[in-house]
């Protein structure tokens, strides 16, 4: 006998309805959330799905203590594709900001989410990752969680969790590609050096403005005295060189990288054997270079930091540089953006469990706590830190050793024109000082930007695509 109100037609409707959720395939592991959604890529409509799930991780004694929250873009019926998994860095951050800017199928402009034309997925499976105490990502209790706020346990935690995914989604021979930026390089690259070591085969590493880990970042005089083109170029960009040095801007910096390379780089690496003339040509170039007043570089040490530079510049003018983009006089504001991805995860993905830190619930706190276990602190490693060059110890050579264990690994490397903590021309010296049988396996992009180069309008589209290339393996 018929409910009231229910007619045959709805008992029929809801019949097939449950029929058809029977009989549908589930693309996400039993316990994710799962939903289905289209985007228009490029000159194609994706029919993709999503997946917001969790999966226990163990820290460096091998106790499952955390569990990291994925969010997962996968297009059905196509596990011939390949998989990339992608993180930020901090170390604490989550993964909003390469998901929600760059990388993911929505992405926000103007307060609002719209179809990414330039996302990968139209080529790639996306796996966003974020480690534990970041995102909806947490430890089982707060006494466990500093156990995964370290660089060798978030190495070990995220490495496992790649592997369980593959795994437990059954993708196991897909093509392995991790994706980190800033700190995130040096996971990814010890992940992969891990993954390696396990038989795993990792296709690609994509290392968005961390440089390339190698384990003496800190100890290149070139490359510290090429990372003045950069303050050369935010220079131009504000209007604060000399006359003759605004007028043509790839001229102006094909100048400065050339002193850099050919003058200040001998100077910098022995500052104490230049005569009163020579230190005196040198302090007055550099200050030429970068837009200051000679009186301000020490002419002992001529070195003028990152930090130094962004307080000093426009400092006529009480402002301050910023460290992500210094062409930008004061941070960024997310604004309303927490609250907009939020709302996403809630009512378009269908995940309400938890809370998210920085949004819904307070920061972690994870940078704080983080130990820099993977090498020594030294007096020097720690002043440079201070001087805003880099973490306060120096990263192991995980890359190059699994380059070398795996020969057809490939790394794609990015880095911002107004980012204070990369340079381009760095990585180029870099790539250039390796052995060629791991150096032509390297391809490297510079884009007009900051940190988060992909947050300029302008280099958005060209990201995306640049990175799209090399996951399909055509860069």
């Amino acid at each position: 006998m018929l409910k009231p109100g229910l007619s045959c037609a709805m008992l029929l409707a809801s019949i097939a309805a449950i029929s058809n959720a029977r009989a549908a395939p589930r693309n996400c592991a039993v316990d994710a959330v799962e939903t289905h959604h289209s985007a228009q890529i490029g000159s194609r409509r994706i029919e993709y799905v999503a997946c917001v799930g969790t999966l226990p991780v163990r820290n460096l004694e091998g106790e499952a203590h955390g569990r990291i929250v994925y969010t997962a873009y996968i297009v059905p019926g196509r596990s011939a594709r390949p998989l990339s998994f992608v993180w930020n860095g901090g170390p604490g951050a989550d993964s909003r900001t390469l998901q929600f800017h760059a990388v993911g199928p929505r992405i926000l402009k103007d307060g609002v989410l719209v179809d990414n034309a330039a996302t990968p997925l139209g080529i790639s499976d996306l796996v966003f990752v974020d480690p534990v105490g970041t995102g909806f990502s947490r430890a089982d209790t707060p006494e466990h969680a500093t156990a995964f706020y370290g660089t060798n346990a978030d190495i070990a935690s995220v490495a496992g969790f790649v592997r369980d995914f593959r795994v437990g989604y059954g993708r196991e021979t897909s093509a392995l590609n991790l994706v980190g930026e800033s700190f995130g390089t040096w996971r990814a690259s010890g992940v992969a050096e891990t993954l390696v070591n396990e038989g795993i085969r990792v296709d690609g590493v994509a290392m968005i403005s961390g440089g390339i880990p190698l384990g003496d970042e800190a100890r290149s005089d070139r490359r510290r005295a090429v990372s003045m083109v950069n303050r050369t170029a935010t220079a131009f960009a504000l209007g604060r060189l000399a006359p003759d040095l605004q007028r043509d801007e790839a001229k102006t910096l094909a100048e400065a990288d050339r002193w850099a390379k050919t003058v200040y780089a001998p100077a910098l690496s022995n500052p104490a054997a230049l005569n009163d003339a020579s230190r005196a040509s040198v302090v007055a170039a550099l200050a030429r270079y970068q837009g200051l007043d000679p009186k301000t570089i020490d002419a002992k040490t001529l070195w003028i930091s990152p930090r130094e530079f962004r307080t000093r510049l426009l400092a006529s003018e009480g402002k301050t540089l910023g460290i992500f983009d210094m062409r930008q006089t004061s941070a960024a504001s997310e604004g309303g953006d927490g609250k907009i991805v939020l709302d996403y995860y809630r009512r378009t993905l269908g995940y309400t469990q938890g809370s998210y830190a920085g949004i819904d619930a307070p920061d972690a706190g994870v940078g704080n706590d983080w130990q820099y276990d993977q090498s020594p602190i030294t007096k020097e490693s720690l002043a440079r830190a201070m001087a805003g060059e880099g973490p306060p110890s120096a990263s192991q050579p995980w890359i190059q050793r699994a380059m070398t264990k795996a020969p057809r690994l490939r790394v794609w490397v990015a880095a911002g024109l107004y980012d204070s903590l990369n340079s381009c021309i760095g990585n180029t010296l870099t790539v250039g000082g390796l052995p060629i049988a791991l150096a032509s396996r390297f391809t490297l992009k510079c884009y007009a930007g900051g940190h988060m180069m992909y947050q300029d309008p302008r280099q958005t589209g060209i990201f995306g695509h640049d990175l799209a290339a090399f996951l399909e393996n055509r860069a």
